[in-house]
């Protein structure tokens, strides 16, 4: 290439004699070049900004740096810390919080996650104090990557939902921008994660057009593991093989990014479904072999479970022994490093947003001369949420007399079902407002999360989650929705799915039976039955009639 080997051959004098934007487009442009090239000209950038003084290219020079070393999370820390030192009496400009950003994006790379957390808190603080929307966004993109981590699927695909519908309104965001891009990928991967396959499929698609629209194909790599991934749960599974191994070869095998890991799993899976079971342990076991207690996550533990099932029929005792020992370890120690991280998120992040989105509404409601009211309101919303989360908090810990109770009668509801005592007095049991208070708030935040659209969903899945008793929530939901489990269930999946059809022009195209399978029914009758109930005709009629109703 003859520009790189102009500039290998130049000498420092002659490359400052660029301006740092001719040197900045030697660096960015140059897809092809190579280390020692781009180090050139990010020393000479560096020593240009720093004969100007000045601090925020300066920090552009850092970020040439971290680009090289990308992949060694060390160095890259160090350079993100030199931009938050250099920049942090900058006012009125995207730095430090873009190095913040950058530190909170390797710090979640290295598994530091409570640290990577307050990073991007602080990046959030300062971007929302400059107004600088992207940056918040950005930071938000990977607290919402947080709660990915932590299984938080549905409110991680809500804050990427949000983003995707601003980058789409702007007029000045094209479809091949870093930030569309990533945030393409991400929805992409959150519709994986909660069994949306088409919808997950739909993004993948374009977000690999846009990248390779792009000069430097952001976010490739990581679109195909994407499309491996969704190859599998489509059922595609020698295309699901091409793509993770693609992608693994794109991320150079590193064994430090998780995504890397996960591939080895599908590859395994696909393997495994295509009868290539020699394949399969291969990977699993490459997976274990490379698996500590700093860099266990939850999205490998199938293959401890698969190589604990492989290791039992061939009735290797001292290998399952070695095994679970490991796992038994990994679990307790993520367990206590994931429930540090939930803490931190909700009293860090989710609390104050609750705070700052209630006091945005009455801010738009009441009237600016009304300022002693509006600040006694502002006070007692603050109240009843500091005594909400009290009162949650020792709920979770301590039991109280009406659970006592419950239990008893939960065990005589048992005895009734194996036919040892006939009915009693529990037909007669009656509910305090209380707990039947409680009962409906838990509803309540199990409705806002969308939690009925999971598959399988049963009584007694739902009142452990929602700490109650199955026989209570049972009564609660007889009583006050006036329908039984199933009917309420049902008529939420419907409520919502009919919501989307009106809203979601991608979402009518479906095939029924993604629709159905998206909104948590396991079969097109069952489905369509529903859908009949709630609506007064099936899915396919009532799209027809909207979409005549638009034209």
């Amino acid at each position: 290439m003859k520009e790189q080997k102009e500039i290998y051959n130049s000498s420092s004098d002659s490359l400052q004699e660029k301006t740092l934007q001719e040197l900045a487009i030697m660096f960015w442009k140059g897809k092809d070049l190579d280390s020692v090239v781009r180090r050139k000209l990010s020393d000479s950038y560096i020593s240009k900004a720093k004969k100007n003084g000045d601090k925020a290219r300066i920090a552009d020079g850092y970020q040439m740096f971290m680009y090289m070393c990308k992949r060694e999370f060390e160095t890259y820390l160090k350079y993100s810390d030199s931009i938050i030192d250099i920049t942090k009496h900058l006012k009125g400009n995207h730095y430090p919080a873009t190095g913040y950003i950058f530190k909170g994006g390797v710090l979640r790379d290295m598994e530091r996650y409570n640290e990577a957390l307050e990073s991007l808190l602080k990046a959030k603080k300062l971007a929302e104090d400059n107004h600088f929307e992207i940056q918040v966004m950005a930071a938000e993109g990977i607290i919402a990557e947080l709660k990915t981590i932590l299984g938080k699927n549905l409110e991680a695909l809500e804050i990427y939902k949000k983003h995707f519908s601003i980058l789409s309104q702007k007029q000045d965001v094209k479809k091949n921008e870093q930030n569309y891009i990533s945030t393409t990928y991400l929805l992409a991967d959150s519709y994986n994660r909660i069994k949306s396959y088409d919808s997950a499929h739909f993004y993948i698609k374009n977000g690999i057009k846009y990248s390779l629209t792009n000069y430097y194909h952001h976010f490739y790599p990581e679109l195909v593991f994407t499309a491996g991934v969704n190859n599998y749960h489509r059922k595609k599974y020698k295309p699901a093989i091409d793509s993770l191994q693609k992608s693994l070869r794109l991320f150079d095998n590193n064994v430090d990014d998780i995504k890397v890991r996960v591939s080895y799993l599908y590859l395994a899976k696909s393997y495994k479904q295509l009868g290539e079971d020699a394949e399969a342990i291969e990977y699993l076991e490459k997976v274990e072999s490379i698996t500590n207690l700093s860099n266990y996550r939850l999205e490998i533990r199938e293959v401890f479970e698969i190589l604990k099932e492989y290791y039992s029929q061939k009735e290797d005792k001292s290998e399952l022994l070695e095994l679970l020992e490991k796992w038994i370890k990994y679990e307790k120690f993520i367990q206590e490093k994931y429930n540090r991280l939930d803490q931190e998120i909700v009293e860090k992040y989710d609390v104050p947003k609750l705070i700052r989105d209630n006091e945005m509404l009455f801010e738009q409601t009441v009237d600016n001369n009304k300022v002693l009211r509006f600040k006694l309101i502002i006070f007692g919303c603050l109240l009843i949420l500091v005594i909400t989360l009290l009162y949650l908090f020792l709920y979770k810990w301590k039991k109280n007399k009406y659970e006592e109770v419950l239990d008893e009668q939960f065990e005589k509801v048992k005895e009734l079902k194996d036919g040892k005592k006939k009915p009693s007095s529990y037909l007669g049991f009656e509910l305090s407002e209380k707990l039947k208070l409680e009962i409906l708030q838990k509803l309540n935040v199990f409705e806002n999360n969308k939690e009925y659209l999971k598959n399988d969903i049963t009584l007694v899945m739902v009142s452990k989650k929602l700490k109650t008793n199955s026989t209570y929530l049972s009564r609660v939901i007889n009583l006050e929705k006036q329908k039984n489990f199933t009917q309420y269930i049902n008529g939420l999946r419907i409520e919502y799915c009919i919501n989307e059809i009106e809203s979601n022009k991608i979402f009518r195209q479906y095939a029924i039976s993604s629709m159905a399978n998206e909104v948590g029914f396991n079969n097109i009758q069952s489905f369509a039955k529903a859908f009949s109930k709630e609506a007064g005709c099936n899915p396919a009629e009532y799209i027809k009639k909207y979409n005549e109703s638009i034209i």
